[in-house]
């Protein structure tokens, strides 16, 4: 008997009230946060501008805090599921400063208020800025169970989607899994159990519990995976509605929202998932934006590339400043890429007698924990990242983004066909492999994390890799050597 027919068979005994009690408060605290955080950052920014500007009258000022909360309640920026995923919601913010600007703008031409020039120029920028800033001080207690986490999910399917998916997820929202593969816990499932419970998760011991079990944690969702039957599936449905609880399908392989729609094909309801993008307008401007970014901070860093020149010079004298070395670049096109000059002056030389060393077994990388080779001043600015800093001057040039995969030595030639992939877009200073682990990831994983961030990146994606996980996995130092 399928997971489906023993919770229809079993839901019947429990009843409807009480049931998503719990996802119903979450989410109405959620989205108060949220509102609260908006209308917060905006009045501060608000009397604080107001202060500052002769020509923003405080009465005039006072008026973007009410009209963020209305255009973005009209946008649709605290629906509950828009709020549920992403606390940031890039998009969202900035089609409410769009919508500002554009009344702001109409309201200036039609002459009804003078302030209308400082609003559009001054204040209404800074307030999505501070909104933004806002919303992403909330982030830290959405994590580890804290009270604006996610409301939990139970996953149900075959032990290895259920380990996929788990293994997958970026929060702790999963709070019970369903093995429909293992219908009941025997001897050999002990060790299994014990596993999921010091992950934290809960084993639904028989499939006639899903419903209690989904009841029981005040989950809001329960994520099928694997291949399941569609009359099942309408089924499962069917019973969870009256708790007020959805069911969603995980995909085959890993894909960001913003390429897939429903819609209907053949008087059939469809998944559909757009072709990645790699050219355009938006991503022109994108790139020119981080050239501009790049030489600015060029000039900017300027004294601190003289110190850590200086140091190598006098701690590790006979080698140059920099190490440049030859990559791949999008359509396999080769580069230098520049960094500054970590190891003694004949590294590449000693490689071979190295080689039997090399923690990547396939060849596609040499790492070593404790290289040899690496001079002390090389080993803290590894640890701090700060080698990695004369790749700005490879931005600044067109041949890397801030945001991308990682850059790799491989020729072209030699790339088997999902790793060429990466190829398709210019490589990055920082990346979904430098945020999650690094040199501690094994290759086919750091492989996979670049191959998704080539098929799905966004610019909401490469805000967060950049402004909230690379700092703090510079400071984490994991992998960094």
């Amino acid at each position: 008997m399928s997971v489906v027919d023993h919770a229809v068979e079993h839901a019947a005994a429990i009843p409807w009230w009480g049931a998503g009690a719990v996802s119903a408060r979450q989410d109405a605290l959620r989205r108060t946060a949220v509102a609260g955080a908006d209308a917060a950052a905006t009045l501060i920014t608000a009397i604080i501008l107001a202060a500052q500007l002769d020509t923003l009258p405080l009465r005039i000022a006072l008026l973007v805090p009410a009209a963020w909360v209305i255009g973005a309640w009209v946008t649709g920026a605290y629906r509950h599921r828009r709020v549920k995923t992403n606390l940031i919601d890039l998009p969202r913010a900035a089609l409410t400063a769009l919508t500002l600007w554009a009344v702001a703008g109409f309201v200036a031409a039609l002459g009804i208020a003078a302030p209308a020039r400082p609003l559009v120029l001054v204040a209404i920028p800074l307030t999505a800025v501070a909104v933004i800033a806002a919303r992403a001080a909330l982030v830290p207690l959405t994590r580890d169970r804290r009270f604006l986490a996610p409301v939990p999910v139970v996953v149900v399917g075959p032990e290895a989607g259920v380990r996929a998916f788990v293994a997958s997820a970026k929060s702790s929202a999963v709070s019970a899994v369903c093995l429909t593969d293992r219908p009941s816990i025997g001897p050999d499932d002990v060790a299994i159990t014990a596993e999921l419970a010091a992950s934290g998760l809960d084993r639904v011991v028989s499939l006639d519990h899903l419903v209690a079990t989904v009841r029981r944690t005040g989950a809001d969702t329960v994520v099928v995976v694997g291949n399941p039957d569609p009359l099942s599936l309408r089924q499962l449905a069917w019973e969870l509605e009256h708790l007020s609880v959805g069911v969603a399908v995980a995909p085959l392989w890993s894909v960001a929202p913003h390429r897939v729609t429903v819609r209907t094909l053949c008087d059939r309801t469809v998944v559909e998932v757009s072709p990645p993008r790699y050219r355009g307008t938006r991503l022109a401007l994108r790139e020119c934006a981080d050239r501009v970014i790049a030489t600015s901070a060029l000039l900017a860093l300027a004294p601190v590339f003289t110190v850590i020149a200086v140091i190598i010079k006098v701690t590790s004298p006979g080698g140059p400043v920099f190490f440049n070395h030859l990559r791949t670049g999008k359509g396999g096109r080769r580069f230098r890429l520049f960094k500054f000059r970590t190891m003694v002056p004949d590294a590449e030389a000693l490689k071979a007698t190295l080689a039997a060393a090399n923690e990547y077994s396939d060849g596609t990388l040499f790492k070593m924990k404790r290289d040899p080779r690496i001079t002390p001043i090389g080993a803290w600015l590894r640890r701090f990242s700060l080698d990695e800093l004369p790749q700005l001057i490879n931005v600044a040039r067109g041949e890397m983004l801030l945001v991308g995969p990682r850059p790799t030595s491989t020729p072209p030639e030699k790339m088997r066909a999902d790793y060429y992939r990466r190829t398709l877009v210019k490589p990055g200073l920082t990346g979904m492999w430098q945020v999650s682990g690094r040199s501690d990831l094994p290759w086919e994983e750091a492989v996979r994390l670049d191959v998704e961030y080539v098929e799905n990146r966004s610019l909401e994606l490469d805000v967060d890799i950049l402004f909230r996980r690379t700092l703090p996995a510079v400071l984490g130092r994991r992998g960094a050597y």
